[in-house]
């Protein structure tokens, strides 16, 4: 079999949330979250047959993801057990009821905190975006914040709120300020092949669909590339980007 379509093979350690209704899994950078048309193995894939396997389930599993990282982009990734589930989680990503709290390396100066707001208009044929700086009607608003909490001679980590879900939002405004992402050529960064895009999707908060209760779910830090040279963001830091309000 050729090893582009060898499937992901999902262990415990991938998992980091698992009940009856939903699975967060730890994505890492390079795997797809749902089968593209060339039948790439994914994430969703994975999921299925973890708990099929784990279950000793026959037939078809249901496992479906709620949202969706870049490929490049590693971390937490919501897959919803039950359909039930799956309509709910979606309403709430609608309503911005689940929050998204990301860790990026950057090049350049970042701020301390910054809330960006920016039009994004997505290019079809080459799979990026334009951003831009003021209102337009065939592009969609885009906003953010990020603190600054850490850094090293020539990298810094930043924390990011997302507040919406454009498509390669995070990467492209991040390069409309000048600080664009370790790896991420295709937004301006230093040219690295051996370096992936040091974007990572680190936590989320939201209501159960079926519980209720408030659930927040924190990744580890990768260990792996530049990333080595951080430590997780404290409580204080993580609680302060969950409890900021959105700025109509």
């Amino acid at each position: 079999m050729d090893e582009l379509f060898e499937p992901y093979i999902l262990t415990d350690r991938d998992v980091v949330y698992l009940d009856n209704h939903l699975m967060v899994i730890n994505k890492p950078p390079g795997v797809l979250v749902q089968t593209d048309k060339n039948g790439t193995p994914s994430i969703e894939d994975a999921a299925r047959q973890y708990l099929k396997d784990k279950f000793q389930k026959p037939g078809n599993v249901f496992a479906t993801a709620v949202h969706r990282l870049d490929r490049p982009v590693g971390g937490l990734v919501i897959i919803a057990r039950t359909s039930k589930a799956l309509v709910r989680m979606n309403a709430m990503f609608q309503t911005r009821e689940i929050s998204k709290i990301y860790l990026a390396l950057v090049e350049g100066k970042p701020e301390t905190y910054k809330w960006l707001r920016h039009w994004i208009k997505k290019n079809e044929v080459t799979n990026k975006v334009w951003t831009y700086t003021y209102e337009r009607g065939d592009a969609k608003q885009a906003d953010l914040a990020y603190w600054q909490v850490a850094k090293d001679e020539v990298t810094s980590m930043v924390l990011v709120r997302l507040f919406s879900g454009r498509h390669h939002q995070i990467r492209a405004q991040l390069a409309m300020e000048k600080i664009p992402i370790v790896g991420d050529a295709k937004y301006g960064a230093k040219r690295n092949r051996e370096e992936d895009v040091a974007l990572y999707s680190y936590a989320i908060e939201f209501f159960h669909p079926v519980t209720k209760e408030l659930t927040r779910i924190v990744a580890d830090l990768p260990n792996y590339g530049r990333w080595r040279h951080f430590s997780a963001p404290s409580a204080e830091q993580l609680d302060d980007a969950f409890y900021l309000e959105f700025k109509n």
